[in-house]
């Protein structure tokens, strides 16, 4: 079963309630909106998010607290809350980590919300069973399994970069219909 977890916050309000994938170490919480979606993410020390591109949505990630390593296209740089938001357009490959030593608290503005809520869900869901691995490969046959149908099915909105793109294009489909 997926953690999740509900807090008070100082003032006694309740705190969003977060999910939290193990192997990527962050969790996540998230806030809909009209025409969009806010996923807050909790990266721990040497947390990250993998290499991946979003071909139908827009994202606008912002550093709350802390510093985040962020790759847009290829390229890294560093991330303050100061700089403001970071525009990562639809077909752009983006990563996130947290290498600084102390926590990082970052959230992304995301247009349209689509099904990203549940796709992180599912795959920290996935990630507590141990299913794939860090590069996000299967740890065993039912691993691959569910790889496969995963990705397959949320293709239209987040592609991950490992195994690449090309290669996912040609074998989801082959072990989708293997599967059924």
């Amino acid at each position: 079963m997926t953690t999740t977890t509900t807090t008070a916050n100082a003032d006694g309000t309740a705190e969003r309630q977060k999910v939290r994938d193990p192997i990527h170490h962050v969790a996540y919480s998230f806030e809909q909106g009209d025409g969009h979606m806010w996923v807050h993410t909790w990266f721990e020390d040497g947390g990250h998010l993998p290499e991946h591109f979003h071909p139908s949505l827009e994202e606008y990630w912002e550093v709350v607290e802390g510093t985040a390593r962020v790759k847009l296209d290829g390229a890294w740089r560093d991330l303050r809350s100061s700089d403001g938001p970071v525009r990562v357009a639809p077909n752009v490959r983006h990563e996130l980590k947290n290498e600084s030593g102390s926590p990082l608290y970052a959230k992304s503005k995301v247009i349209p919300g689509g099904r990203l809520e549940e796709f992180l869900t599912e795959a920290s869901k996935a990630a507590e069973e141990g299913l794939f691995n860090a590069r996000n490969m299967p740890t065993s046959w039912k691993g691959a399994m569910w790889i496969a149908k995963f990705a397959y099915r949320f293709r239209d909105e987040t592609v991950m970069c490992s195994p690449p793109p090309a290669v996912q294009r040609v074998v989801l489909p082959l072990v989708v219909r293997l599967s059924r």
